[in-house]
């Protein structure tokens, strides 16, 4: 069984060190967003990016390092490149030649005939090596009045500085940003979003009709209207192809529903449209949520619709399931709750080698997850998790003669950032099992995070039990 044990230490140095900080594959020394205005119905973005490319992966495995793709729309937007080419390490400046620039349609236009249109200009970055500096620098010119975008702040290798310049003057700066690679615990923050606004912002108004729609929605129909409802907002998340374009590229328009209907594809707002007026189709009172633009965030653009009495928002993309305003509220408050669970649980082992056993504890639906195999050993910035409140006792009868290997485990302690107490006791043939856990925060700092992951560790702990027969 010492062999057995061992294993089990061995794994787990393994899944540590694997969490650890990697060396970067590259590393931005700058990315710069710049906005400005022309005149009162033209708007600019400039994009910078200067970037080392420090490891092979780099420049062979990642397209986004060797090659660089920009969408745009030529019927309202026109692309300029001011700058581009490769610094080597010895400091040769290799512009990139013509050749190197190719139009082409978008991977998520192939589909969708109306969007045939939007190009994709393709940089094929050339004489990189190791060590090299790539710099892109080009300029997105809009005859629009409205400009929605979301990026990360962190990027997959860490980034010096990242300015963002608005179109009033001030600058925003923030530097050292740490990678996202293998780190899926990044504060939600992190995301960035920026309104360019020159005149209204885009109405939607649900269409009331769509004849074309009748003989489908006759074959979704179902004796409850809920179901009903239900039905035709899966269809249009099943049937109707989502588009990933940008909403930028078509300027936040909405293409008619009967358009979307008879082509089977369209962007989120498109297939928001389509919805709407398929329920109004339907006999329901359907409308577009707030007749404004919310194409990101938690609470994209949604249609209301009213059911025997009720309100209920929907989402073209998601199937979620029908909840008022107040059931949201009561799941939500479920979620959160803290969870207790106290239930014997059944001698059913897994055969080790002969003689020996392994008992897996249950995962319990609701409890936090965190792998501690993917926390290094130190951050560069704060970890986002959520505060939870968790109680488990367990008890089972062992068969004759089983003894649990290494004895009992008591573990408890207590840290600003949270609590633990894990307790496993043999008593003749009955075992008994409690384990609880108390985090008391959602933000873990980088002051907290030392104390944050041991308790993580700790809790992922102990959910494998070994007998001898």
């Amino acid at each position: 069984m010492k062999k057995i044990v061992l294993s089990a230490i061995m794994l787990l140095t393994v899944a540590a060190s694997f969490g650890q900080t990697r060396q970067p594959d590259a590393e931005y020394n700058l990315i710069r967003r710049s906005y400005r205005t022309i005149g009162d119905s033209v708007m600019e973005l400039r994009f910078r990016k200067e970037i080392v490319l420090l490891r092979n992966r780099a420049i062979t495995a990642y397209a986004d390092k060797g090659e660089t793709f920009i969408t745009y729309n030529p019927d309202f937007e026109s692309l300029t490149i001011n700058e581009c080419y490769t610094v080597r390490p010895d400091g040769t400046k290799v512009n990139t030649p013509a050749n190197a620039f190719i139009k082409q349609l978008p991977s998520e236009c192939v589909n969708c005939g109306r969007l045939n249109h939007i190009t994709e200009m393709a940089i094929v970055h050339t004489a990189l090596e190791y060590n090299c500096t790539i710099v892109l620098d080009y300029t997105l010119r809009r005859r629009s009045s409205f400009l929605v975008e979301r990026f990360n702040l962190n990027q997959d290798c860490p980034v010096k500085r990242f300015e963002v310049r608005y179109a009033d003057g001030h600058t925003e700066v923030h530097n050292n940003l740490a990678q996202t690679v293998n780190d899926p615990y990044m504060p939600a923050q992190k995301a960035y979003d920026v309104e360019f606004q020159l005149g209204q912002k885009p109405v939607y108004t649900a269409e009331q009709s769509l004849p074309q729609a009748a003989t489908l929605l006759a074959s979704l129909q179902s004796s409850s209207s809920k179901e009903y409802a239900a039905a035709i907002r899966d269809w249009v998340v099943d049937y109707v192809t989502l588009n990933p374009v940008d909403p930028a590229r078509v300027d936040y328009a909405m293409t008619p529903a009967a358009q979307v209907f008879s082509s089977n594809c369209g962007t989120a707002i498109d297939k928001t449209g389509l919805l709407a007026a398929l329920l109004n189709q339907a006999g329901f009172r359907a409308t577009i949520v707030d007749n404004s633009l919310n194409v990101f965030g938690d609470r994209p653009l949604q249609v209301e619709v009213v059911v025997e009495g009720l309100t209920y928002r929907l989402s073209a993309t998601d199937k979620a399931p029908l909840l008022t305003e107040r059931e949201q509220a009561d799941a939500a408050a479920v979620a959160s709750a803290p969870i207790y669970v106290d239930r014997t649980i059944e001698w059913k082992p897994d055969t080790i080698v002969d003689n020996y056993v392994r008992i897996d504890l249950p995962v319990e639906q609701g409890g936090i997850k965190i792998d501690p195999a993917r926390l290094n050993a130190s951050r560069t910035s704060d970890l986002q998790t959520r505060a939870t409140t968790e109680f488990y006792h367990y008890t089972m009868e062992l068969p004759k003669g089983a003894k649990l290997i290494g004895g009992d485990v008591n573990i408890e302690y207590n840290r600003n950032v949270g609590s633990i107490s894990i307790i496993v006791k043999q008593k003749g043939r009955r075992l008994l099992v409690t384990r609880s856990l108390r985090l008391r925060k959602a933000l873990i700092t980088r002051a907290d995070y030392s104390d944050f992951r041991q308790l993580m560790i700790d809790w992922n702990g102990h959910r494998q039990l070994f007998f001898s027969l």
